[in-house]
């Protein structure tokens, strides 16, 4: 190494001496390491500083000084929590996010340059068992709901036609809703 380095000069051992002074250089590396240091200033200059500056943070953390704490410093943490995840968003953002994805489709377009009709051909292929699969699902979904109005149906009639059982029914419900709204409100209330 050069003895006589220039001030602006950086040596190359500089970046060893944080992992010398937690004692996790190879043994041979820590004995070039400090052989350079006894020619390099700045490099010693370094490794003082360095000491200075972890017996400083050491001594600093030793001392116990009690850090206090606001009565309400919970309810602001999670305040500040709760309103920066629970979507306080203007509405601008998702038109910008969706001309944000309409550019960058455009632009994966334009670089596909002759591949472009093989992909949209894939695309529409994709496209189209995409939408067999939700007229599906869709179809299933209406016939399931259908089903369920006309059994719903044929039921309120028979119930309406006997009191007594409609007279049940509609207690159940009630206690069903009191137990309901009783947790929401109890939720709320935590909150």
């Amino acid at each position: 190494m050069n003895s006589t380095a220039k001030i602006g000069e950086i040596c190359s051992q500089r970046s060893d001496i944080a992992a010398y002074i937690d004692g996790e250089l190879p043994p041979r590396e820590e004995l070039e390491l400090e052989m350079h240091l006894e020619v390099c200033r700045h490099c010693s200059d370094e490794l003082n500083e360095q000491k200075k500056f972890l017996l400083a943070l050491g001594h600093a953390l030793e001392t116990e000084t009690p850090i206090e704490l606001p009565e309400n410093f919970t309810r602001i943490v999670v305040a500040n929590a709760e309103s920066k995840v629970s979507g306080l968003r203007r509405p601008q953002e998702r038109a910008k996010a969706l001309f944000a994805c309409a550019s960058l489709f455009l632009l994966v377009v334009l670089g596909l340059g002759r591949e472009t009709k093989a992909t949209f051909e894939a695309f529409g292929k994709f496209a189209e068992q995409f939408l067999a699969v939700g007229g599906f699902v869709w179809n299933l979904v209406y016939d399931a709901a259908f089903a369920t109005a006309i059994i719903l149906r044929s039921l309120s009639h028979q119930v309406a036609n006997n009191s007594s059982v409609s007279l049940t029914i509609l207690l159940g419900l009630v206690f069903i809703l009191l137990a309901v709204f009783s947790r929401i409100i109890i939720r709320l209330h935590r909150a």
